[in-house]
């Protein structure tokens, strides 16, 4: 099993499991998270993500069984500047355009009324399935 890696403040390795956890093969973005929650937490990283602190853990220790890729996608675009071009906001990062996508309908404006349609209606950058293109409408 593998234990956290303390410091002298008893705070988790975050860098230390990551690399423990995906060895040689540690990939650029996991790198980058397991840095970001050293500098300031696993909760705080998490929260900025919309995930658990337990997905970033699972993440770091190369232990996740749940989408890698939109960990992955959300990672780049929060914390490496990844962007999309957003056919209603133009240019967004990634994990804004991931947010996006899982808001329901809201009437609030035209501007949510348009990404909402967007993202479900022919946007390259779009995750959502045939299901769930259908299931808010």
């Amino acid at each position: 099993m593998n234990a956290p890696v303390n410091n002298p403040s008893s705070k988790t390795d975050y860098l230390a499991n990551a690399r423990e956890g995906w060895g040689d093969a540690l990939p650029d973005w996991v790198e980058i998270l397991a840095t970001e929650a050293n500098r300031t937490s696993g909760a705080a990283v998490a929260q900025r993500l919309g995930y658990s602190p337990a997905v970033v853990s699972d993440v770091v220790r190369a232990k996740y069984k749940g989408a890698i890729g939109a960990v992955e996608q959300k990672v780049r675009g929060a914390f490496m500047g990844a962007v999309v071009i957003c056919p209603v906001l133009d240019e967004i990062g990634r994990d804004r355009c991931l947010d996006e996508q899982k808001k329901k309908f809201s009437g609030t404006s035209a501007i949510r009324t348009r990404l909402f349609n967007a993202c479900r209606h022919g946007c390259a950058h779009s995750r959502l399935t045939k299901t769930e293109e259908t299931a808010d409408a």
